[in-house]
């Protein structure tokens, strides 16, 4: 049998001597390349940024937390947790205001459950140098601290298809400047992009892995209501893989990523009513059993 890839979850498990779950939160930050739409923003992201939507619905952070924290309790018997700041482009607010809805959310949270680190999705081109000041504060205080990138590839057409509104070199300056900080990188890779060389996902998975990222969220790539792509999706110009060319692109990336390269995600998850397509999408445990087949 194949080795076994590092499951994110077991790792915090034994980290920290017991289940812990994410607790994803909206603080309003929105996108500079989607704000307003003049740059069009990415194909694949609709109006909830990639989240929830939470802020838009005006679910203030109290609500939002006493939420996360009631199902990571009840659903997953989970006594700790770490704050995920996940929609939108979280590096898109100023400075202070991102500080205090940080602080504001830790010590909500703390009120309820175990909070034992945090993390932050942004873009390449939104990692200033006082952000990172500002994370190296949240690692001193005892928190594991991750910064999440929407890398989604390494291939320069493939991003320049995805309208993501930055190349390759951004990618690699902002590892460069991450490299000298107490900072966990996970980045976030998209498989399925119209023309991709069935091998591109296992590239670009090691081109990562070369340059110091610690942790990986692999996504398929899907249709959600109100997106670019969904009107190339009805036009006939784009067409989503299989479940089992799926599979098989993640089953031969985990093959060939360093042992210490966690996986913190196999699949996307999406919401019924938003998706358009694949259909598969929503059977993530199917998905996962498919995958981990085809290690074997």
């Amino acid at each position: 049998m194949h080795k076994p890839y590092l499951k994110w979850s077991a790792l915090l498990k034994s980290q920290f001597g017991g289940r812990v779950q994410k607790i994803s939160l909206d603080i309003g930050a929105g996108c500079p390349h989607r704000d307003g739409l003049e740059k069009g923003g990415c194909i694949f992201c609709d109006f909830r940024g990639g989240g929830s939507g939470a802020w838009i619905e005006k679910r203030d952070l109290d609500v939002q937390i006493e939420q996360g924290v009631q199902v990571a309790k009840k659903r997953y018997k989970a006594e700790r947790a770490i704050l995920y700041f996940q929609s939108y482009t979280s590096t898109n607010l100023p400075l202070p205001v991102l500080e205090q809805r940080i602080y504001e959310s830790l010590r909500l949270a703390a009120e309820k459950i175990k909070v034992v680190g945090i993390s932050l999705g942004t873009r390449p081109d939104m990692v200033p140098a006082d952000f990172l000041d500002l994370l190296v504060d949240l690692d001193s205080q005892g928190l594991q601290v991750w910064l999440e990138l929407g890398v989604q590839t390494t291939d320069p057409d493939g991003l320049m298809w995805l309208n993501r509104g930055h190349g390759v070199d951004e990618v690699e300056e902002c590892l460069y400047r991450c490299s000298g900080f107490p900072i966990n990188i996970c980045a976030h890779l998209i498989a399925g992009l119209p023309n991709e060389q069935s091998t591109q996902l296992r590239d670009s998975c090691l081109w990562l892995a070369d340059r110091g990222v610690k942790a990986l969220k692999f996504h398929p790539l899907h249709v959600l209501k109100g997106t670019v792509l969904e009107k190339m999706y009805l036009s006939g110009d784009y067409v989503p893989l299989t479940m089992g060319q799926y599979a098989q692109r993640v089953s031969l990336a985990l093959k060939a990523i360093p042992p210490d390269m966690i996986i913190q995600r196999l699949s996307a998850d999406a919401a019924k009513p938003w998706l358009v397509a694949p259909e598969w999408i929503i059977r993530k445990n199917e998905v996962i059993r498919e995958i981990e087949n085809l290690l074997q």
